[in-house]
């Protein structure tokens, strides 16, 4: 058994590590590959993805009834949410297909709410818009 040469002059040698086990205390090497360490996720960190997100915070603002007659958010919300699904369903690390599905929902429900509020306003005819509201006659005037 040979002995390793002896260190530069001014520092300390390499520690004694009989059969190349890992020293007590110090932090474990890379997974050997092939491997993935705990807690990692096959082919990168997951994220949700932001629009998402949006498709499902907007649809939730639909149900303000002052966006019932002009449903800009559910229509801003069912566009996120198409957009957001094609979106994870084209990068595996994106998350959030749920919430695209919720907003896609809730954004639908809005626009076809808003559209049947502005059909029975244009058809009932006994609704006359006065200013920047409706008066309605009942049918025994």
């Amino acid at each position: 058994m040979s002995t390793p040469p002896p260190p530069p002059p001014g520092q300390n040698p390499p520690p004694y590590n009989p059969g190349g086990q890992q020293p007590y205390g110090q932090p474990y090497q890379q997974a050997p590959m092939g491997y993935q360490q705990y807690g990692m996720q096959p082919g990168g960190q997951q994220r949700t993805n932001g629009l998402s997100i949006a498709s499902l915070v907007l649809g939730l603002v639909n149900i303000i009834p002052c966006f019932w007659f002009l449903p800009i958010p559910a229509l801003l919300a069912v566009i996120f949410g198409f957009v957001s699904k094609g979106q994870i369903a084209k990068d595996p690390t994106y998350k959030g297909r749920g919430l695209a599905i919720a907003g896609l929902i809730l954004g639908l429900i809005g626009v076809i709410g808003g559209i049947l509020i502005w059909v029975v306003l244009a058809t009932n005819g006994h609704c006359v818009r006065d200013g920047s509201s409706f008066n309605c006659n009942s049918l025994n005037n």
